[in-house]
């Protein structure tokens, strides 16, 4: 099976979260093509996989740039094979049920935006990089986590990604591909 694997990254989880993608496909005698939406000036060779998934964060209520043009200008050819997608945002690790639903809008409105409709999704949780932001940030970081029940001590970063869900996530779709129809 061999997957292409589209990312965007900010603060650096969405491409940990990538590569991780990329290593479990390996160890599953899988291969992946990962492309960096930041990195793509040229349409997209896919003619080769067989099905594609996209990763990408959800910051400020939308997801980056990158990704955006990326799914606009390649959505009929990556709506030819099957498709997942994988967005990263902290609001999954909130046990607020609104949060959810307002991420699942976000996604349905980044697939109204770009006519690609992936077959299925799975949200996964980012993380806080205190260490990493600068002083207004942090501060605008640590009164949001508060607000939701969340760590505020910006001496050390936080992750709330769930590696198994989601390697049973691409697990399960990489066994569904072939049998999965493409949106087209």
């Amino acid at each position: 099976m061999h997957i292409a694997l589209i990312y965007a990254s900010i603060e650096g989880q969405t491409r940990k979260i990538a590569k991780h993608i990329a290593a479990l496909l390996d160890e599953n005698h899988h291969s992946s093509l990962v492309i960096d939406a930041n990195d793509v000036t040229n349409s997209l060779e896919l003619s080769d996989v067989d099905g594609v998934i996209v990763c990408a964060p959800v910051h400020v209520s939308s997801f980056p740039k990158s990704v955006v043009r990326l799914l606009q200008r390649e959505h009929l050819q990556l709506m030819a094979v099957p498709g997942a997608f994988v967005s990263v945002s902290m609001a999954v690790a909130s046990d607020d049920e609104s949060s959810a639903a307002e991420i699942d809008k976000i996604v349905h409105e980044l697939c109204d935006d770009t006519g690609w409709w992936p077959v299925v999704t799975h949200n996964a949780a980012g993380a806080l990089k205190y260490l990493e932001y600068e002083f207004f940030k942090k501060w605008m970081m640590q009164r949001i986590s508060k607000k939701s029940g969340g760590p505020t001590d910006a001496s050390q970063d936080y992750e709330f990604t769930n590696w198994e869900k989601l390697d049973d996530f691409v697990l399960q779709l990489v066994k569904d591909v072939p049998v999965l129809k493409s949106k087209i």
